[in-house]
């Protein structure tokens, strides 16, 4: 596999990981379209907590980030130590598709290393309900041939 040059978490990393993960059109047409605002908290070991975003629009996607919650303003937002994040990421690059000790669904169930939290029903129905569109873009982190930024 091949790792993504970028540090994680920053604004390139989920750049590059969106270009890798729409560079593979026919997955993501498979899924199907969505509307969804996903926000990825990570906190640092010294509490910090920095927010990047997906924005699901019909079959784009785009990364934003770091941003703010409330101007961002997601459907959801999952969020989780920096530990369990690069566990996550890290296991992904190195192996392909996540298992299910590694994935979103896998790790948020319980609630625990990752919490969901949404001002609404209707933001944690689409979390699980898009969690497959989501999954298949953290799992583009593991594609074999990196996608250059700008190329898509």
């Amino acid at each position: 596999m091949t790792s993504i040059a970028q540090p994680f978490p920053s604004g390139l990393w989920f750049d590059e990981l969106v270009a890798r993960a729409t560079a593979d059109t026919a997955t993501i047409e498979r899924l199907g379209t969505a509307e969804f605002r996903f926000g990825m908290e990570i906190v640092q070991p010294d509490g910090v907590r920095d927010l990047y975003g997906l924005v699901l629009d019909g079959y784009d996607i785009a990364a934003v980030g770091p941003l703010d919650e409330r101007l961002f303003a997601p459907d959801v937002v999952c969020s989780g130590p920096l530990e369990a994040w690069v566990e996550m990421v890290g296991w992904i690059e190195e192996n392909g598709p996540a298992d299910s000790a590694h994935s979103l669904n896998g790790l948020s169930i319980a609630g625990v290393p990752f919490d969901v939290r949404s001002e609404d029903a209707m933001g944690s129905d689409k979390f699980y309900r898009f969690m497959g569109t989501l999954q298949a873009v953290f799992d583009a982190a593991g594609a074999l041939t990196p996608v250059p930024v700008g190329n898509r």
